[in-house]
């Protein structure tokens, strides 16, 4: 089968990407050896999550990436997530070296111009391996997440059927 490399990206930040890459490595850490690659030199948010608690141990690697592209290797994982960092200026060279690409947006207007402006940039350049995901979901009544999705359905957007709800927990991780 090889290495799946799925990529989380987007060209707006503060979207749930580093949160969806640390839970998508974690529940891929199930079916097989997984890496998460931190590519977001200046924050490093998923590094920084996942090891600044000595006392627990993940189910995965974390690595920053380019210290990972300095190094041969890669064949011995199943998957390997990339944390990008916002507004990934290589996101189509990412899109074609990744089996799938995340592209996460809350369903507000602000995310909405950057899902946008991300799905532009694949579209131009015929990039298909992609999956919108929306986060931050509020709650019924609120129906902006299912609008969002009705939006996403009529324009043709592929979209996960899942959704990751709006939760405190969530913002304080």
């Amino acid at each position: 089968m090889g290495t799946a490399v799925i990529s989380v990206a987007s060209e707006k930040g503060g979207v749930g990407k580093s949160t969806t890459a640390v839970a998508l490595a974690s529940h891929l850490s199930s079916k097989g050896r997984t890496l998460l690659l931190d590519a977001d030199e200046r924050l490093r948010s998923a590094w920084n999550w996942t090891t600044k608690n000595e006392g627990y141990s993940w189910p995965f690697t974390t690595q920053i990436h380019s210290e990972f592209m300095a190094q041969e290797g890669g064949e011995e994982y199943d998957y390997i997530i990339i944390d990008t960092k916002g507004g990934e200026d290589e996101l189509i060279e990412l899109a074609r070296n990744s089996t799938l690409v995340v592209i996460p947006t809350k369903p507000d207007g602000v995310s909405a111009d950057g899902l946008v402006a991300t799905l532009q940039s694949l579209m131009e350049q015929n990039v298909t391996n992609y999956r919108v995901l929306l986060t931050d979901v509020p709650p019924p009544p609120n129906s902006d997440g299912l609008d969002m999705r009705l939006e996403l359905d009529n324009a043709g957007v592929p979209v996960f059927g899942h959704t990751i709800r709006h939760a405190v927990a969530v913002s304080k991780a």
